[in-house]
């Protein structure tokens, strides 16, 4: 079935070619006739979260890749994550049909905590991991502008956990989205997508738009490895369905400020596969569940003023996660205030205040639950930042600040910056940064107990470890010097080259180490603690072990820990990206990633710390890679595609793999546009990632296609 869907796309291109073959040069309105100079202009003009300002992207000095409206469009991807594949030294996997794990710099994980996510400056990460619901982030596509995404830390302005880089994704103006647009499709593995805005004016200067959208996908499978251990259905039978609507409204008082308010609200549901061991049933061992849905809904608003030299932005966040092991519902109020001035001639100073408050409930289970035994918590952070921009001669520019920050968990951070920029010509960059930042602990790490996470550490053994998991109050805050080195330069107005070296050493990143009490409900027996009056295993297999034979010749030793500030680690890496206009209506883009990570631990004897130091050197692929090329055909053709690399990642279990993403678009008088696509195309299933500590069974993506219909009008 798979071979028939890359079939039809390439009878789809072979259709197309014959167009561009006849036609001596392609016809005007089909090309992409600017040069790559005028393209960065047009569409990326700025870029504003390297330094709450804006500034060409050309004389940031960070890390910085755009991603446009018009990459959105034509790649044809369906969500925020999938995107996010296109960054270089991004790593993103997909664990099943909602779940990602995505991080910059190493450290990819299902629970990655080093990233901060922004949507129009609303901070979306969660206090309860420090992570990213990424299953619910999300908005209509083509209402966003570009996301701009810095690697590399970004704390001294945008706070804790900016570690690893910073996501900000920035839509579109009201008044850019005047009149109506639908866009709907349906395809192999999204059964059914529709979306509908429509933008009006009110007053003189102000502008509103409103949109409506809603998916439903199809299930992936289940991975080999799962189907042979728990006698499964190739089906993972995790199909997902989404619905959301939001607004958004802005208009201008006077010529000079502007206010802006918008909100959001959201419902869907997923039954991903869950991976538990039940201590009322152990002669079960590992069950892998697959009828357990996992419901979710929330909503926010938020207000923005500002003018030429302040802002204001107040935000209301509403998350309710209702899981087979916890359910979570969160509220949080953040207010922030920034001011920008320029106190003498080639001086540029911003300052800012923030505050965040955020009100949890956490109903536990047997499974996982708070160490006190509470289901309430409130905690608070207050900040404040300010930077200064010097310009000096020589077309330098020195960039100096910190952010100052007080949390509930490790009380007062600190986390400055040094940048320094020089253009010795026009289209030539160079800079260089040294910064600090700090992850700070969440609830999950501090209070939160998870009973039962099992995994094998000799896969050539039958012996599944049970390792309780608790959380420890005492937790200081992970930190992070980064070294960073870079070089952009535009050639001929038709190539440009992007690169940056780096060096990250962090200190006292979290692992779990071996606890001294065993859990309630359990008991001592030599180096573990006994489950339910388990009796010892007799194989010889096992002798000289603490195992526990069941029913099903199932083995298992509880070895309780706690969590600690037990590893530092090093990491170095490279990261390229090349755009190249070839030609008037073809565009190549190509970029490359790096990544080497070295970890250690200064404890002797402890039965996990030598484990947690391979996970952090294998959550990583060392080398990934991506190559675009956009082609403007004649008739009003396009045609588009994505290959993309990613190096094998030990720790997930996962081979290196290469993918392939094609789409055909056709466009019919300027307001009606027909696609199809087709997504994974060289493998007809692989599995993305796999790992332990969610509970969450591993699935596999299938190769895919897709048609869409959007019309304006």
């Amino acid at each position: 079935m798979k071979r028939t869907y890359l079939s039809l796309l390439l009878s789809g291109a072979i259709f197309v070619a014959p167009f561009a073959i006849s036609a001596d040069t392609p016809s005007d309105d089909s090309l992409l006739d600017l040069s790559l100079q005028e393209l960065i202009s047009l569409d990326v003009p700025d870029v504003t979260s390297v330094s709450k300002r804006k500034q060409r992207l050309t004389d940031s000095p960070a890390a910085v890749y755009v991603i446009s409206d018009e990459d959105i469009r034509r790649t044809g991807v369906t969500s925020i994550p999938e995107a996010l594949r296109m960054v270089p030294g991004m790593q993103v996997a997909r664990l099943n049909n909602n779940t990602w794990s995505i991080s910059t710099r190493g450290f990819n994980y299902i629970f990655a905590n080093k990233l901060l996510v922004l949507i129009d400056g609303r901070t979306v990460y969660s206090p309860l991991f420090s992570g990213v619901n990424w299953d619910v982030q999300d908005t209509m596509l083509e209402d966003i502008a570009r996301i701009e995404v810095i690697r590399g830390p970004g704390a001294a302005l945008w706070g804790a956990n900016a570690v690893n880089g910073v996501i900000n994704i920035i839509t579109k103006h009201a008044a850019d989205t005047q009149g109506g647009l639908l866009s709907t499709g349906f395809g192999s593995d999204e059964r059914f997508f529709g979306a509908y805005r429509y933008g009006g004016q009110f007053g003189n200067d102000g502008y509103y738009r409103a949109y409506y959208k809603q998916f439903e996908r199809n299930s992936l499978l289940n991975s080999s490895e799962s189907r042979e251990k728990h006698s499964l259905g190739k089906n993972a039978d995790d199909s997902w369905h989404m619905r959301r609507s939001g607004f958004k409204a802005s208009w201008q008082p006077t010529g000079s400020s502007e206010w802006t308010v918008q909100g959001d609200i959201y419902e869907g549901s997923t039954q991903p596969s869950l991976k538990i061991f039940d201590a009322d049933e152990p002669a079960q061992g590992e069950q892998l569940l697959t009828d357990k849905s996992r419901d979710q809904k929330g909503g926010n608003l938020m207000v923005h003023w500002k003018d030429n030299h302040h802002s204001v932005r107040a935000v209301y966040d509403n998350y309710q996660n209702f899981d087979y092991r916890i359910t979570e519902k969160r509220d949080d109020f953040a207010i922030d205030y920034q001011n920008s001035f320029v106190p003498a001639k080639d001086l540029f100073l911003i300052w800012g205040l923030g505050y965040r408050s955020t009100w949890y409930s956490v109903e536990g289970t047997d499974y996982m639950y708070l160490l006190d035994g509470s289901d309430r918590k409130v905690n608070e952070l207050y900040s404040a930042f300010i930077q200064y921009d010097v310009t000096m001669a020589n077309n330098t520019v020195f960039t100096f600040g910190s952010r100052f920050e007080h949390n509930d968990f490790t009380g007062f951070e600190y986390q400055p910056n040094i940048r320094l920029t020089w253009k010795p010509t026009e289209n030539r960059t160079f800079w260089s940064a040294i910064s600090r930042a700090v992850k700070t602990p969440s609830l999950s790490e501090t209070e939160l107990q998870t009973v039962g996470v099992t995994f094998n550490f000799e896969p050539t053994e039958d012996i599944n470890y049970l390792i309780p998991i608790a959380g420890n109050p005492e937790l200081d805050s992970e930190k992070l010097l980064s070294f960073e080195i870079g070089y952009r330069e535009t050639f001929t107005d038709h190539f440009r080259i992007d690169s940056t070296l780096f060096v990250n050493h962090y200190d006292d990143i979290l692992a779990y180490v071996s606890a001294p009490n065993c859990l309630d409900g359990t008991s001592n027996y030599g180096a573990g603690c006994s489950i339910n009056g388990l009796t010892t295993s007799t194989d010889p297999r096992h002798a000289g072990r603490l195992v526990y034979a069941t029913d099903k010749d199932y083995f298992v030793s509880q070895a309780p820990t706690i969590l600690s500030n037990g590893i530092d680690a090093t990491s170095y890496g490279l990261e390229v990206t090349a755009d190249w206009q070839a030609t008037s209506w073809w565009k190549l883009q190509f970029n490359y990633s790096f990544i080497q990570t070295d970890a250690h631990h200064h404890k002797e004897g402890d039965l996990f710390l030598d484990r947690n130091e391979q996970t952090i050197e294998d959550l990583p692929a060392q080398h990934s890679a991506n190559i675009r090329s956009s082609m403007n055909l004649p008739n009003h053709w396009e045609l588009d595609t994505w290959i993309r690399y990613m190096d094998n990642m030990t720790n997930a279990k996962v081979g290196a793999y290469t993918a392939l993403d094609v789409k055909a678009t056709r466009t019919f008088e300027d307001n009606l546009e027909f696609s199809i696509v087709g997504q994974n195309l060289f493998e007809t299933q692989r599995k993305e990632f796999d790992e332990i500590f969610s509970g969450l069974g591993a699935t596999e993506v299938e190769a895919s296609w897709y048609l869409q219909l959007r019309w304006k009008h």
